[in-house]
Formats: structure tokens, C-alpha cells, sequence
């Protein structure tokens, strides 16, 4: 008996063919196995504008064309999830019509990833619509973005400084190839942003080669040293240890200048594309400032071995504060400190930090404009940033021991505030007029 495939000449048997898919299930198993020893991590690989041929531009600028042709179809068919690509495509004009076209660039693998992406939305969807969510649909794009390449050696290729893709004629010379010397390639993103095109490359590692290198570079966490973390509006991030991180990237004049020039321009017209082009540039370069600050910041805090933050809701302070929230570090900083759960313990929203007195227990509440806590029991003062951000450390010990990774057992719970953590308290609360903060500015 024998078997033919969809959209292929060959045919193979019937054992042929269930020994092909056990050995795929078994490379998948093996595969999955692996993972759980090896840590992650994505690099992004900028393809060369300007040495980039017409060819391979044309076929850049038309393989993100097609991938929203295929979308909208997909889309318009009412059911994603037995949406099957052809060949050919129907394309709605400007003047209503519906047009055939062909992939000419587009690939096959290209093709299934981006389905599995409106359904993985979809899905996504229908699971907070059940949670009670209010949520929309997945609508028609008026461009895509990103293409997945999900097999190395097949879909895409890497050697020495560049890269080849599916569809792609040719070799495109790529920037930072370097990064991924010792890592084992995986999927890869393929993406169209203001600045041209990246290729975004996931790769593993083995655990403990990755804890050397780290250790090498001199980004291993130092032993028994411990940290609070207290974010604000006023003042970014307070550190246990008086420490404070305040950046700000506010918007330049010259994307003040093109968002003015923008609402002059010609709904539909190419002058109006090329100024969204350039303010998507400048907005890259800003958030590209606040990424590089907020990578060297975290660096930083992972040097401690135990971190303790709250779980702070910096999105519900973006609608009341607006830019000073929008234009700083918080947020980057607390989804880079979360992923390391290795390290970082994470304390619940609703702990009174800020209320609580570490000599007395007693809570007392006090506004946002006063700077200084001080207890209505006892008297204790402090600068209120810091005493929080130690607070934390107390609490982190005591109420979330068992957070604590196994292999930093050093640190037992304790029930109360000792004596040393009320003393190092008192001597913040002594020199709060004179504390040396480190502060780091980015501003323009």
C-alpha cells in the first residue's frame, strides 16, 4: 500500500512512513530533554542595508508584502484553524476588485509559522474572553512585521559574517555574528523595523558553561550578598543600600518636529509613509537608549545573589503619571529582574512595605509627597525609599523563605527584625541628609 503526500510527487509506504514520524517523535522528545539543561537566550543580528543587492531588496520589501496578503486572507476565510495556504493568493485593490497573485517569495515554512500565529491568537483570545476579559479579534493587518524561520540549516543559514534565508537570493551580510560563538542556533524571527531588517536568532546553552562564561566576564552573583528593591515615581529605583536609579529619555525636538509635520501630511500619500518611517526611527533610537540603560542596571542588581521586589503595578501608574512612567526604566527593568527566578524573589503587591515599622510592627500610613517615615508608635524615622526597599529584605527572609532557591540556604527565616537589621536601619534613618546616591541620567 502506498501513500501519496499533499503537494509532493513521491510516494512511500505505509512503514516507511510511521518509521519517519516515530523518529520525528523521538528527535522532538530527545530534543525537549535537552532544553531543560540549557539556558536561553535571543540575539539580534542587523542585516546590512547598503550592501544588500536590488534583488535581494526587492525580494526583502516583497516577501513582507505577501506574508500580509496571506494574513488577510486567512483571516477573511472565517476559520484560521482549517485555513490551508495555496499557491495563489486573492488580493483586494484599492478599486474593490479581488485579484489573483502568486508567492514568489514567501515560503512554505514562512507560511505555516505565520498561520500558527493567528491561531495561537486566537486562542489567546478566546482564554481571557473566558476569564472574563474584555477582549477584540484577531483583524485584517495593514502590514506584517515579523516572519518565523523555525528551523536552523533549513529555513536559514549562518556563516562567518553572513546569512542566507528562505526565498532570499543570494547571502546578506549581517552585524553581530559574534554573539552567538558557543551557542547552539535555534529558531529564528525574521523582522522589518524602522531602521531595516534584523534577524532575531534564539539560542541555548548548557547551564554550567553559561555560569563560567558569566563568571569569566565578571557578571557571576557575589556570594551572601542581598538586595531590596523599591520602585517610585519620584525617584526610579531605591536600593537597600541607598542606591538610586533615576533615568529619563524624554522626546527629542526633532521628533516633536515630525510629529508636527505629520498631521499636515496627505492621508494615503508617500510623503506621509516616509515621516511615519522617520518617526519610527527616532522612537527607536530613544527606546534603544532606555533597553541599553536598563540591560546595564539589571547587570548590575544580578551582581547581588538574592534580590527581594515588589510586585509593583507599573502599567496602572503609566494612566496617572503618563510620560514620567513612560519615559523611564521601570517597567524593562522589573520584566528583565523577573525572568532570573534563579535569583530574584518576588514579593506580593499588596505588602505594606511602606507602612510597615520594622521596630514596632505597628502600620502607619503616610502620603506620597512626604519623603520621610516616620512611625506614629514608636518614632522611628527613615528616608521612605530606602527603609521600603530594606523592608523588603526583612520580609523576603521571613514570609518568603521558600522562594528562596534551595542553593542559597544560608539565609534562614527569621520571625521578627534582628537587632543588626534594626541597627543598620537606625543608621540609615542618621545619615538620610547625607546619603550618597548614584545617579544614573540619560536625559537630552
Amino acid at each position: 500500500m502506498t501513500v501519496t503526500l499533499i503537494g509532493s510527487p513521491r510516494k512511500t509506504s505505509k512503514e516507511a512512513r510511521l518509521d519517519k514520524n516515530r523518529r520525528i517523535r523521538e528527535s522532538i522528545k530527545a530534543t525537549k530533554a535537552k532544553r531543560k539543561t540549557q539556558t536561553c537566550s535571543t540575539f539580534d543580528l542587523k542585516i546590512v542595508g547598503n550592501k544588500l543587492s536590488h534583488t535581494q531588496r526587492e525580494a526583502l520589501v516583497r516577501v513582507f508584502l505577501e506574508a500580509k496578503w496571506l494574513w488577510n486572507e486567512c483571516i477573511a476565510s472565517g476559520d484560521p484553524f482549517s485555513y490551508k495556504p495555496r499557491k495563489t493568493v486573492l488580493v483586494k485593490t484599492k478599486d474593490g476588485a479581488m485579484d489573483e497573485r502568486e508567492y514568489r517569495v514567501l515560503g512554505s515554512q514562512m507560511k505555516q509559522s505565520l498561520v500558527k500565529t493567528i491561531r495561537s491568537n486566537v486562542k489567546t483570545l478566546a482564554t481571557l474572553k473566558k476569564q472574563g476579559r474584555k477582549v477584540g479579534e484577531v483583524g485584517f493587518a495593514s502590514e506584517v512585521k515579523s516572519l518565523g524561520l523555525p528551523q536552523p540549516e533549513t529555513t536559514y543559514r549562518i556563516r562567518g559574517q553572513k546569512a542566507r534565508m528562505q526565498n532570499i537570493p543570494g547571502w546578506v551580510r549581517v552585524r553581530g555574528v559574534r554573539q552567538l560563538e558557543g551557542w547552539e542556533q535555534a529558531k529564528a524571527v525574521l523582522t522589518r523595523e524602522a531602521d531595516g531588517w534584523h534577524l532575531h536568532v534564539t539560542c541555548y546553552m548548557d547551564k554550567e558553561e553559561y555560569r563560567k562564561r558569566r563568571e569569566a566576564k565578571k557578571l557571576a552573583p557575589m556570594k551572601n550578598t542581598v538586595i531590596g528593591l523599591d520602585m517610585g515615581v519620584k525617584t526610579a529605583i531605591t536600593c537597600s543600600d541607598g542606591t538610586e536609579y533615576d533615568v529619563m529619555v524624554e522626546e527629542t525636538d526633532r521628533l516633536k518636529r515630525e510629529q508636527r509635520k505629520l498631521s499636515r501630511k496627505k492621508k494615503g500619500s508617500n510623503n506621509r509613509q516616509r515621516n511615519r518611517m522617520r518617526i519610527r526611527r527616532a522612537y527607536m533610537k530613544q527606546q534603544n537608549r532606555l533597553d541599553d540603560t536598563a540591560n546595564k542596571i539589571t547587570a548590575g542588581l544580578l551582581r547581588n545573589e538574592i534580590v527581594f521586589m515588589q510586585d509593583e503595578q507599573v502599567k496602572s501608574w503609566h494612566r496617572r503619571y503618563g510620560r514620567k512612567i513612560q519615559h523611564s526604566i521601570l517597567g524593562r527593568v522589573k520584566n528583565r529582574l523577573i525572568r532570573h527566578t534563579g535569583q530574584v524573589v518576588v514579593l506580593s503587591k499588596w505588602e505594606p512595605t511602606t507602612q510597615l515599622c520594622p521596630i514596632c510592627g505597628v502600620k502607619t500610613r503616610i502620603p506620597l509627597r512626604q519623603r520621610i517615615y516616620k512611625c506614629a508608635n514608636c518614632g522611628y524615622t527613615a528616608p521612605r525609599d530606602i527603609k521600603a526597599a530594606q523592608t523588603m529584605v526583612w520580609m523576603g527572609q521571613s514570609k518568603y523563605a521558600e522562594k528562596i532557591p534551595l542553593e542559597r540556604g544560608e539565609y534562614k527565616p527569621v520571625e521578627n527584625a534582628s537587632e543588626s537589621y534594626a541597627d543598620n536601619l537606625r543608621m540609615f534613618s542618621m545619615r538620610s541628609a547625607k546619603q550618597e546616591t548614584v545617579t544614573a541620567s540619560a536625559s537630552r
